[in-house]
């Protein structure tokens, strides 16, 4: 019994295992993304071993296996071809005089499933992490915020949305507000490589090669501490970081495509909302906390889901999910109207706006000469058509001693040069 029921396990895990490193393989994913779906293979795989030892006696391990690829994915054809290959090895072991056994084929399948994986997953793993913090990077302390999709605050007013308030209370706070803020760039990964290498960069759509080429290259500021987004292909490497926990684009597209996406997309969309604002609540209230002097924060929002609304916990209907990406942000693939996206983002600065100043007010508390940058890495890209608003973006910049400091280049990709220039290189030894 306790045999069958560790293959039993061994088999689902197997299975669960093959699937998560197969569609790691395909994205532009830091290899850490694998630890936490690996682990939750681990664990429901136990499940259903215990559950098929109980319902299936000695094919357990056939049915362990089928089981874990309905719940990873839960589509027939997937099954009929996991099914075809069973009792085709069943037929071939009937002929050549073999007595039938499931558990033996059912394992070996699933061990070459995991080995095809595992062969496509090794070319695009990216395992160099070369250290650039230093802790005497001098000057006053440093907090750079990007803050995913911000829009310009007449990209707000074209949506019937009021942000002066805002802005009136980050001037009050010595800010300086840069009304003509624009991004050359358009898409996050874009900015992100002009804002942190020498390349020249276009701004044309990408495919997954050209991300994880991107990825590679994008390293955590020289002297700074990174605090990662929920998204892999623009999470820093090469330096420190920091994950404030919650779930992840990778972890968000396995649930949408295994059986509870299919059967509970409701119930499993309220959790990743709550989860995704869980962690921008940790990462906003984690910044007055660190030691680092040096900090580069990646906060996904006022970027879509939008996850605040008026009584401060997300409103947004589930639109389109799992059919299309959690972070889909364009109203043609959400199938909402303008307004609907207006009423939205309304609630959501109205959630965010309120935490960004509660952080703003601690850091300064701690250090009354902190560097402060709030930015957005494009606009809020509200439909495909409105190209021009897809470049406005916000910048709110506190820099003591430098009135102004962005007023010559109020982009996003000039950032981390300025700042660097204007208070001191930031490079160990500096």
């Amino acid at each position: 019994m306790i045999q069958r029921m560790a293959l039993a396990w061994v088999g689902a895990w197997l299975v669960l295992a093959a699937f998560v490193i197969g569609r790691f393989a395909e994205e532009a994913l830091p290899l850490w993304y694998l630890a936490r779906p690996l682990a939750v293979a681990g664990a429901v795989s136990l499940g259903i071993g215990l559950g098929a030892v109980w319902l299936a006696g000695r094919h357990a391990v056939a049915a362990a296996s089928g089981a874990a690829l309905l719940v990873a994915l839960p589509l027939p054809v997937v099954i009929l071809s996991f099914a075809a290959g069973i009792i085709g090895s069943d037929l071939w072991r009937r002929r050549s005089g073999h007595p039938v056994e499931s558990q033996r084929p059912v394992l070996i399948l699933a061990a070459a499933f995991l080995v095809m994986s595992g062969i496509r997953m090794v070319g695009v793993v990216d395992v160099s992490s070369p250290s650039t913090y230093s802790d005497d990077a001098g000057g006053p302390p440093m907090y750079v915020i990007l803050l995913d999709g911000y829009p310009r605050a007449d990209s707000l007013a074209q949506l019937g949305i009021d942000n002066q308030p805002f802005v009136n209370a980050l001037e009050d706070r010595g800010f300086d507000y840069y009304a003509d803020a624009h991004s050359i760039h358009s898409r996050t990964q874009k900015t992100l490589l002009a804002m942190l290498t020498e390349e020249a960069v276009n701004d044309d759509p990408v495919g997954v090669a050209e991300l994880r080429a991107a990825r590679s290259r994008l390293a955590v500021p020289p002297g700074f501490v990174a605090v990662d987004p929920p998204v892999g292909y623009v999470t820093l490497s090469h330096g420190p970081r920091i994950d404030p926990g919650g779930p992840n684009d990778f972890e968000i597209e396995l649930v949408g495509q295994s059986a509870v996406g299919v059967l509970a997309p409701d119930w499993a969309y309220g959790l990743l909302l709550e989860g995704l604002r869980d962690r921008v609540d940790r990462t906003l209230a984690l910044l007055p906390e660190l030691a680092e002097p040096r900090v580069f924060a990646h906060v996904m929002a006022p970027h879509p889901p939008f996850l605040y609304g008026a009584e401060g916990y997300a409103q947004t209907p589930r639109w389109c999910w799992p059919d299309c990406g959690l972070f889909t942000n364009f109203i043609e693939d959400l199938g909402i109207s303008r307004e609907q996206w207006g009423s939205g983002m309304a609630q959501q600065l109205e959630g965010l706006n309120e935490r960004l100043l509660e952080t703003v007010d601690e850091l300064l508390a701690r250090h009354s000469d902190a560097v402060v940058v709030l930015f957005s890495d494009h606009g809020g890209r509200t439909a495909r058509a409105e190209l021009d608003e897809w470049h406005r973006s916000f910048l709110a910049a506190r820099t003591p001693g430098h009135p102004g400091l962005f007023a010559e280049a109020p982009r996003p990709d000039v950032v981390i040069r300025i700042l660097l220039d204007a208070y001191g290189d930031a490079a160990p030894g500096s």
